[in-house]
């Protein structure tokens, strides 16, 4: 029997998690073995992202370190956006094959295997691919823990881990790439041009995952806010006709950019109201006007506060999460507090806080007013205390 090892990467997007757990299930499908030891595989693949410099680096170490160690006559494949976003680094220690995200499908010509991966649904995810990260990880676990035991009458998943992935999410796959144009960020040069996926491909997804029993819709994409501008639709297009399916379930949506939930919210609205939007992320990155005109992220603080409250305090959705940059350049001590306010004053209830981190060829990389990294710790674990307390009020009140 032929074995495979699948390496997760370090902070998985949802799409990479889905094309991992497919690879799982497909090199099953075709009487290989999923080993945990990479010196007995016969392929390997590292799954990665280079959303930041600490995951690059993790994963060219990973890559090196494989690369080095596999037995002889076994193929490393490198899966996701790390290609692309810095192919350079990359070729310093691997010139192999590369995968892209939205490609899985040209492991059929890699390997050439009897059955194809088209003949594997690519919906769902496990914990095998949240396995790298002890943060995520735990987050990961404690849904998975708690969803086994909600049996009990007392038994529920907490809001706060609402957007946390989970095994019983079916997965759907609406857009790739973005519409945005952040000074920080590298997954658009990775991604390619924004494309939606046409409704009528969706709607046959949701309705196939309803009919195999799944009862929450997780709608994916880096950039779901922008569905449709590709196509002279919006995302109330496709949502409206989601939650108008008959039947119990809930939506989960994988990220909505704040210039779309400002732009969109009066169409938005009436679709939360019904109660099936479960959760979603809008990342809103800064709570300082002038560092986000920075990062090109197209609203202010005010606009994104009244929008989040709004929704929050006058329709069902049960969590709206967010994620916080700090550290960016030229941010100076009272531009980080500004940012506390995301969580003062905005109802978010979770929070994913990230070190600001150079990305190659992005106009954040060549600004001046760097912030050192002793500096850009401390205000990592300032911003990461306060959201950790308002985590525990959300295990007890709805809006803390």
């Amino acid at each position: 029997m032929k074995k495979a090892y699948l390496h997760a990467t370090k902070h998985p997007c949802t799409e990479n998690a889905m094309n991992l757990n497919l690879l799982r299930r497909w090199f099953g499908g075709n009487e290989w073995g999923v080993v945990d030891d990479p010196a007995e595989a016969d392929v390997i693949v590292v799954s990665t992202c280079g959303f930041s410099k600490e995951q690059e680096d993790y994963e060219i170490e990973a890559i090196r370190r494989l690369g080095e160690t596999k037995k002889a006559g076994c193929q490393l494949v490198v899966l996701g956006c790390l290609p692309r976003i810095n192919k350079e680094r990359l070729k310093t220690v691997f010139d192999g094959a590369t995968v892209p995200t939205e490609s899985v499908e040209r492991f059929d010509d890699l390997l050439a295997l009897p059955r194809k991966t088209g003949e594997f649904d690519n919906h769902t995810v496990s914990r095998h691919e949240y396995n790298t990260d002890p943060k995520i990880r735990r987050y990961f676990n404690a849904r998975r823990l708690i969803e086994r035991l909600e049996w009990l009458p007392f038994v529920r998943v907490p809001r706060v881990l609402y957007t946390v992935p989970s095994e019983r999410w079916w997965c759907v796959r609406c857009a790739m790439g973005c519409t945005g144009d952040c000074s920080y960020c590298g997954i658009k040069h990775a991604q390619g041009p924004f494309k939606s996926e046409p409704i009528e491909r969706i709607m046959a997804q949701v309705k196939e995952g309803l009919a195999k029993g799944f009862r929450e819709i997780a709608l994916t994409g880096e950039d779901l806010g922008g569905y449709g501008v590709d196509m002279k639709l919006d995302l109330a297009d496709l949502l409206r006709e989601v939650v108008a399916l008959p039947g119990k379930f809930q939506v989960n949506i994988r990220f909505i950019d704040p210039f779309w939930l400002i732009r969109l919210a009066e169409k938005l609205m009436p679709i939360f109201a019904t109660g099936k939007v479960k959760a979603f992320c809008a990342p809103a990155q800064s709570g300082s006007d002038r560092i986000l005109e920075l990062m090109h992220r197209r609203y202010t603080f005010a606009q994104l506060k009244e929008t989040v409250n709004r929704i929050l305090k006058e329709t069902p959705v049960g969590l709206i999460s967010t994620n916080i940059i700090v550290g960016f350049p030229s941010e100076t001590p009272a531009e980080l507090s500004e940012s506390l306010r995301l969580i003062d004053e905005v109802r978010f209830g979770m929070y994913m806080v990230f070190k600001y981190e150079d990305r190659p060829n992005t106009v954040a990389s060549r600004l001046d007013g760097k912030i050192d990294d002793r500096e850009k710790e401390l205000r990592h674990r300032t911003v990461h205390r306060a959201a950790v307390k308002k985590h525990a009020r959300s295990l007890l009140f709805r809006h803390p």
